[in-house]
């Protein structure tokens, strides 16, 4: 085997990702050199994870902005059927009727009537 050929099967284990790779390699990654090399890749990361840690807390505050709103629809909801279940009983002809005669008012006993005049013509 030449020196070319050695340095060739070099190159392709290094290349090769299903390669063995061996405690040296591993070391290595981890060592000064190694981190350097990736500083770029560890930047890329760390943004990742500053977004993902954003992106949770304003979903977390949404969350709560929206259970909040929630409440505040229901006692809405409340106060507005209340107001008209009173609404409907003030009017209803029976709460009419009595407090028309607390001020003197008092129902019809006979039916409503419609009174017509009629212009004769007066003969001189």
């Amino acid at each position: 085997m030449t020196a070319e050929e050695n340095t060739g099967q070099v190159a392709s284990a290094q290349t090769d990702p299903l390669a063995k790779t061996t405690w040296r390699d591993v070391v290595e990654r981890f060592s000064y050199n190694g981190i350097v090399r990736n500083i770029p890749f560890l930047l890329f990361l760390s943004v990742l994870c500053v977004l993902y840690i954003a992106n949770s807390s304003r979903a977390v505050s949404l969350t709560r902005e929206l259970t909040e709103k929630g409440k505040q629809l229901k006692e809405l909801r409340w106060q507005y059927l209340d107001i008209q279940s009173r609404l409907m009983l003030a009017t209803s002809e029976s709460q009419l009727t009595r407090r028309a005669a607390d001020i003197g008012i008092k129902p019809l006993d006979k039916p409503a009537f419609e009174i017509r005049i009629t212009k004769t013509k007066e003969k001189k």
